[in-house]
């Protein structure tokens, strides 16, 4: 049996003792390339000799804009059918936003079984809340609760900057940031291109709001200020990650 388990934020790629994705996925790769059998048959070999599995860094597999939806759907599916056929129970962890994502542009939720622990239904919910708070207080301006004044510096920092025409790209980032994983510098200007000094610019501004941040080498979304990133991608680009989320909480 596959379990998807989805969570809030990126902790889940970092946690010790769980398989990673990406190092079985190339292992997987090369074997098919090496011996030149299926992806399936590869992938199968691979992972550890246990019927009991636990893979982390599965959202990591998914670059929208390089190697897009083929590597995550091959070896999601290829996971689901091994479980299947070889009796292997199957935990993988997987942000939820990410999943949502996923799920809207490829149907991969009707693939798959799907739970959430009482923690990060929790803290999606509060998330909720906040950017609630944070429409009254643009639109109506409502004071900000007490235990949600910390998003106010930062919101008001990062408004400022994408409030001008001029800051597409911190926009793009910002997006990128909130329904992609962590990312490195190099994949980030694969994505937005232009130059080495001018994204190190573009990353400076964002940093500074807090917003932003840099931890173990990947541009991240600080997660205590998630709602902020996920207010602004909905407010100047459409798109709503608590709406299309929300079906699984």
């Amino acid at each position: 049996m596959l379990r998807v388990e989805l969570v809030t934020g990126f902790d889940h790629l970092y946690e010790s003792g769980a398989v990673d994705a990406r190092k079985l996925h190339a292992q997987a790769v090369k074997l098919t390339e090496q011996k030149e059998i299926v992806y399936l048959d590869a992938l199968a070999s691979v992972l550890p000799a246990s019927k009991h599995v636990c893979i982390s860094s599965v959202d990591s597999l998914f670059k929208r804009y390089e190697a897009g939806f083929g590597p995550i759907k091959d070896f999601l599916l290829g996971l689901k059918l091994i479980s299947n056929q070889n009796g292997v129970v199957i935990k993988i962890r997987v942000n939820i936003f990410v999943f949502a994502f996923l799920a809207h542009a490829k149907n991969l939720d009707l693939m798959f079984h799907t739970e959430i622990a009482a923690m990060h239904k929790s803290r999606f919910l509060s998330w909720q809340n906040a950017i609630h708070n944070l429409v009254l207080f643009e639109s109506k301006g409502r004071k900000i609760t007490c235990e949600q004044k910390v998003l106010v510096k930062p919101y008001l920092k990062l408004r400022k900057i994408l409030e001008r025409d001029s800051t597409r790209n911190e926009l793009a980032l910002l997006a990128l940031l909130t329904f992609s994983c962590p990312m490195h510098e190099k994949e980030i200007l694969k994505v937005l291109g232009g130059s080495d000094s001018g994204l190190k610019a573009l990353l400076f501004t964002l940093l500074d709001t807090g917003v932003v941040t840099i931890s173990c080498g990947l541009v991240t979304i600080e997660q205590m200020y998630i709602p902020i990133a996920v207010f602004f991608v909905r407010a100047k680009l459409g798109v709503d990650l608590i709406q299309l989320s929300q079906r699984w909480v």
